[in-house]
Formats: structure tokens, sequence, C-alpha cells
């Protein structure tokens, strides 16, 4: 009966860490896809997981770390978003009417631009020719 659980306990352990680390790989390809933080060490850590080798507690920690990073930017950012949506949705009056900012577009497009052509001297054919310009 003991050599049961021990044998149980073997098999929960190692499934456990079988989940873990197509976790960690995963997260890995997640943040290699990314194109941030430390290339090098996700390929390193993604070689590893793939040729069955252990990965280092301190990777582990990194990739852990590097995703809540990701994690928490991606949340920001969408409450960024939905802030923003909402404040422009407030934020519809303008100073100017839509006729007065049409006749200023119109004004800055009829306006000449000027452009500047350096003139060329007037300097005989010979003397252009053996110049050094």
């Amino acid at each position: 009966m003991d050599c049961s659980i021990q044998n149980e306990r073997i098999i929960n352990k190692f499934s456990i860490g079988k989940k873990l680390e197509s976790d960690y790989k995963k997260m890995a390809t997640d943040l290699l896809n990314t194109g941030m933080w430390d290339q090098g060490r996700l390929r390193f850590i993604l070689e590893c997981i793939e040729r069955n080798k252990p990965i280092y507690r301190t990777d582990k920690a990194y990739l852990v770390s590097i995703n809540e990073q990701l994690e928490d930017k991606m949340q920001k950012l969408q409450g960024s978003v939905t802030v923003t949506t909402e404040s422009k949705k407030n934020d519809l009056k303008t100073l100017l009417s839509d006729e007065d900012l049409d006749n200023i577009l119109d004004k800055q497009r009829l306006k000449p631009v000027k452009v500047n052509t350096p003139k060329r001297k007037n300097k005989s054919f010979i003397a252009r020719l053996f110049s050094r310009e």
C-alpha cells in the first residue's frame, strides 16, 4: 500500500512538472513573439524545455515576472483605451466652428509656397567646365 501511494505521488509530481513546463513554454513563446525583453534568454529557456532539460529557478522567476509585467501593461492599456474613448465623447466641443476651421484651412492652401532655389552665377561655359563645383 505504501509503495502505491509513493508511486501516485511521483506520478502527480511528474504530471504537475509537465504541466508547469508547458505553461513556461507558452509564456516563453508568447514573450518571444512580442519582440520585447531578453530574446536570447527566452530562446535558451525554450531550447531547455524542448530538450527536456530542467529550467533554472531564476529563469522560471524571470518568465513569471515578465509575464506579469506584460499582463499589467495590457490591462493598463485596455483601461486607458476605455477612459480615452469616454473622455472623447464628453469633449466634442471646440472653440471654433466648423466654418471657421474650413476658412483657415482654405487660406493655408491658397498661400503660395516659396521654394528656395539657389541662383546660378553667370559664368562662361569654359569657366563652368573647369570649375571644381
